[in-house]
Parts: C-alpha cells; structure tokens; sequence
C-alpha cells in the first residue's frame, strides 16, 4: 500500500471530522427536540420512547451508508480509523459485556472476582494482544490463528470457537437492546426483536468491520450522553446521593442491593481469584474486543487505541456504577414508609411487567400490592421497608434513574437509547467477527485464496443472517439471557481459544499442539459445565473455563515437550511476529 502524501492525510482527517461533526450534531438536536417536547408538555410515554427508537433508525443508517465490497474496508476497516475513535468504540464494546453485571459495579465489588477480571482482560487485549495483531498484518485473531496452525483441524477448530463466541456475543447484544426497548418503552418484544435483529444486520452486513466500528462509536457517544447527562444534572442540583470517586452512598447503595438479593453473595477467595483468571484470560482472547486494533493505521496506533479504550471502559464504568447506586438509593428512598396502597404509580406499572416485586408478588394495582403485602403479614397502610419492595435486577435500575429522580421524560428516553445503543454495538461486533471467521478466515482460504471477492462477502454476510435470525428468535423467545450468553462466550474463548493463543507464542507448538490443546480444553470445559448443573452463575462458568484451559494449556505443553526440538517453521512465524517489523500476513487480492 503506497503511503499519501501529508497533504492527503490533512484533507482525509479534515473530510473525517466534518463527517463525525456532522452525526454528533445531528444527535444532540434529536436528542435536544425530545427534551424540548418534555418541556412542551408533549406525552410522557411518546417522549420517553421517541429517543431509543430514533438511535435504533440512526446507528442503522449509519452502517448502511458505510457499506463497501472493498474487502481492506469490510475485514479491516481500511486500517485508517484513528487511535482516539477506535479506543471510544472499543469501550463501548467493553461497557456492553459488563452491563448484565451492573450491579456487581454499583455494589463495588472491583477487586477479585469477575469486573477485575474483565478489565485484567481488557488491559491485555488492548496493550499487547491488539498491537500485536494489528502488526503481523492479521484482518482478525482468528485469522492470525489460522496462519499459525494451518492444518485443517486445528485452524477449523479454532475458527469454530472464535466465531461461537462472537456468535454468542451478538445474540447477547441484540437481547440486551430487546429488553430495554420492551421494559424502558413498553414496545411490543416481537417487534423491538425484529428490529433490533435488522439494525444489527443492517450496520455489519453492509460496511463490515468499518461499519460495526463507526457505528459503536456513536453508540459509546450515545451511552456518553445517556448516562452523563441524568449524573451531571442531578450532581449540579445536589441531588446525587453517591460520588464518582468514593463517599458514603456507596456503602448504602451496596446494602440496598445486597438485601434485594441482586447482587450475589461474596464467594471464598479461592473461587473469586479462579473467576478473576479464568474472566481475563476469556476477555482478551474475545475477536469483538480484540477487531477495533485491527483497523488502526500501525501497531503504535493500535496500542494507543487501546490506552483510550481503557480510559473509556473505565469511565462508563463509573457512570454505570453511579447511575444504579443513584436509582437504588432513590428507590428506596420513595418506598420506606409508604403504605404498599401510595407507592410511586411507575412502580406498580413496573410490577406488572414483572420488573419489580411488591412484597414478592407482581402488581398492577395499589389493592392488589395491599393484599400481596397483607399476605406477608403486613396491615393494610403499615410502613413498608425499602426491602419489601424489590427490583428485579440491574437493567430496571438503571433505567428507572431519571424516573426515580423526577428528572423527566426525555432524561429516560437518553438513558434507554443509551442501553440500547450499547447494546447494538455489541452485537454489530459481533455478528462482524463470527462472519469475519466464517467467510474470510475459514471458507475463503479453504478455497486456496482464489475466490472471488463478491463471493466471498456474500458468504460472510449469509453468516451474518443465520446469528441475526438466532438474535431475533432468542429475544422473542428469551429462552437465554444476556448474562449466560456473555459468560458462555468468555468460558468457550478462555478454555478454547486462549491456550492456543498462548501456544501461538512458543516455538516449539505445532498443529499437533494446538489441537490437543483445543481437544482437551473444550471437552474439559463440557464435562465442567455438565456436572454443574443448571443454575449456573458466572462464576461457573468461570470455573469451568479455568479447568479446560488448564487442561488445554498442559495438553499442549506436554504434546510440545515430546515432540522434536526442531521447528522452523514455528520459529520463524513467532520470531517475525513478537521481533518483526510486522505485517507478515501477505495482504490479499482483495485489500
């Protein structure tokens, strides 16, 4: 590839930044004319759900007009985004696998244990692993993997699980933006599913891995926005009852949740540091994490991508953590000693969706929430304790923020769009990644690289329609969960994908290796997963996966250690790849 000239580069930035101007402003004045409605007086409901459907409609335009058949702009997003959109992407991508355990963030629980985990695993995959793909010249990890085992078994293996993952991931995302759209604007769940399902389509199909990018940047801008703005206002009028960095709330939040039983009970030390490995190692070989670096221009950029993904990943975070402790503490405070007959009214329209539990019991009446209570041995306009009235989990309480602190209609629409572009994003990512290793890493050089372009893209995008379609069916269905869904993909990435990965570093693993090692992990990780039972959590999840990579890992250290000394073909690819000047995968016909 020739390089431009710097006057060509100030043009491409200057043309770049007008475009991004562009779409930031025509978001805010969306977002501006749904707060001016809610000033107006316009209907609450249509205020409140105005916003999420309308980034629904834009983050889909928005992958649509990005569409391109050039193949260095579908798998690699034409390895010219720059470092600063990239890292804000990445982020998004990184808040999104963490929402379905807001409450662990909210209840404070950082140290050992699964969010210290994830972002172990996000510090590895953004400082050394994404650099260092972007560098050998790789579209995708999966791809990397393939050109480092290149036998059939091994490289089909391993693109399996990399594209289950992802798969997995992707269905995750389109349910975590389904279940906002149904319990944060009351819209129909077969219809936020399908239209969840065709935005997702519609951002990866057509612009691939440059789309699913640029669009997840304006989703990280979205959740920006969302889940500062209620934070900012209520701190400018006094009202926040936590602070970002510490205070006395945080404690008092940490026990509301724990007493709604929302957040799980703290496990021995044993099992918190075995989730904590297991967590981190899943994260840092997941493709959708690691796919963002791919697009920078060099390895320098591809690390400095990941210091601002971090940064990013750790500010939502915070943002998170506060919303819910805000809407927590607020909630209790509206409920402790009211009679269960004069609660907040959007609460009982909650209960009747099953978002919350009055005296353990759905509601859809203040006489129907006085018999459940009378039932639990509470008179009729006794107190009731913050207790009695419970959430169902951390997605109710971060959208029910702006609404437990009166701060209006359109403050709820930005704090849903935010969840739902969150969420979007994630599975944008994702569906890019499973088609990525399906139709480019695993057909495509299955055919000996003489496919034609077209050919190879429609493949790609046919992947694309089959995980939409499980999106749309598990969103309908909800015969999964966000939760279980994320901690599958991280359990199959750590105990199948993560010791070849380590194994791709050693100059004395091969094929033989890498296939004992997948071999032993995912069956270990089978077996674990079977004797747990059903219920699981994901910390067994996390277990399990600490288990199959152990056995992977020694399956292929012991399979190496046996095997002759003499590899040059490994050592070659391992000393170009770590002491290179990089891009030593050949570029294609198609880049």
């Amino acid at each position: 590839m020739r390089e431009r000239s710097g006057e060509a580069v100030l043009f491409d930035r200057a043309n770049l930044d007008s475009r991004i101007a562009f779409v930031s402003a025509s978001f805010l004045l969306a977002y501006g004319f749904a707060a001016l409605l809610d000033r107006v007086g316009a209907p609450e409901r249509f205020v409140g759900a105005a916003p999420p459907w309308f980034t629904v409609v834009a983050l889909a335009a928005l992958g649509f007009l990005l569409h391109s058949m050039r193949v260095s702009f579908y798998y690699a997003g034409g390895r010219a985004i720059p470092a600063a959109y990239s890292g804000f992407a990445n982020g998004a991508v990184a808040i999104a696998l963490l929402l379905p355990f807001a409450t662990r963030l909210a209840g404070r629980s950082w140290g050992l244990g699964v969010v210290f985990g994830a972002f172990l695993g996000l510090a590895g995959a953004a400082l050394f692993l994404g650099p260092l793909l972007r560098r050998s010249g790789a579209y995708s990890l999966s791809g990397l993997l393939a050109a480092r085992f290149p036998k059939a078994a091994p490289r089909f293996g391993l693109i399996a699980a990399v594209a289950f993952a992802s798969g997995l991931l992707a269905v995750a995302g389109s349910q975590i933006a389904v279940d906002a759209l149904v319990d944060l604007t009351g819209a129909g769940r077969v219809f936020a599913a399908f239209t969840v399902a065709a935005a997702g389509l519609i951002i990866a199909g057509p612009g691939g891995l440059g789309g699913g990018v640029w669009a997840s940047a304006a989703a990280a801008g979205v959740a920006l926005l969302g889940f500062g703005w209620p934070i900012v206002a209520l701190e400018l009028q006094g009202e926040l009852p936590v602070g970002l960095f510490g205070g006395p709330g945080w404690a008092d939040a940490a026990a509301l949740l724990s007493a709604w039983r929302v957040t799980p009970a703290p496990a021995g030390l044993g099992v918190e540091f075995g989730a904590t490995v297991a967590v981190a190692m899943g994260v840092a070989a997941l493709a959708p994490v690691l796919a963002p670096s791919v697009t920078t221009e060099d390895g320098h950029a591809a690390r400095a991508s990941g210091v601002a993904s971090l940064f990013w990943s750790l500010f939502f975070t915070l943002l998170v953590a506060a919303a819910i402790a805000a809407s927590a503490i607020s909630l209790a405070g509206s409920v402790a000693g009211q009679p269960a007959e004069r609660l907040p009214e959007p609460l009982y329209a909650a209960s009747s969706r099953g978002l919350v539990a009055i005296c353990g019991a759905s509601v859809r009446t203040p006489s129907q929430a006085q018999r459940a209570c009378a039932a639990q041995k509470i008179a009729p306009g006794a107190p009731l304790r913050a207790a009695d009235v419970r959430p169902a989990g951390g997605d109710f309480l971060l959208g029910a923020l702006p609404g437990a602190t009166d701060l209006g209609a359109a403050a709820a629409g930005l704090m849903a769009s935010a969840i739902v572009a969150l969420g979007l994003a994630l599975t944008a990512m994702g569906l890019q990644a499973c088609g990525a290793a399906v139709g480019n890493d695993a057909l495509y050089r299955l055919r000996g690289e003489v496919d034609l372009t077209s050919r190879r893209l429609a493949i790609t995008r046919l992947a694309l329609v089959a995980v939409a379609t499980c999106g749309y069916v598990a969103g309908v269905t909800r015969i999964v969960t966000p939760p279980g869904l994320i901690a599958m993909a991280i359990a199959i990435s750590g105990a199948c994908v993560a010791p070849a990965l380590a194994l791709a570093f050693w100059k004395r693993a091969s094929d033989e290796e890498a296939l004992a090692a997948l071999v032993a992990g995912a069956l270990t990780l089978a077996v674990a997963l079977f004797m747990a039972g059903p219920g699981r959590h994901v910390e067994t999840y996390a277990l399990a996966a600490l288990a199959g990579a152990t056995a992977g890992l020694t399956a292929g250290v012991v399979r190496g250690l046996a095997s002759q000394r003499e590899k040059p073909e490994a050592e070659s690819f391992v000393t170009r790849v770590l002491h290179g000047d990089g891009e030593i995968l050949a570029p294609d016909k198609g880049a």
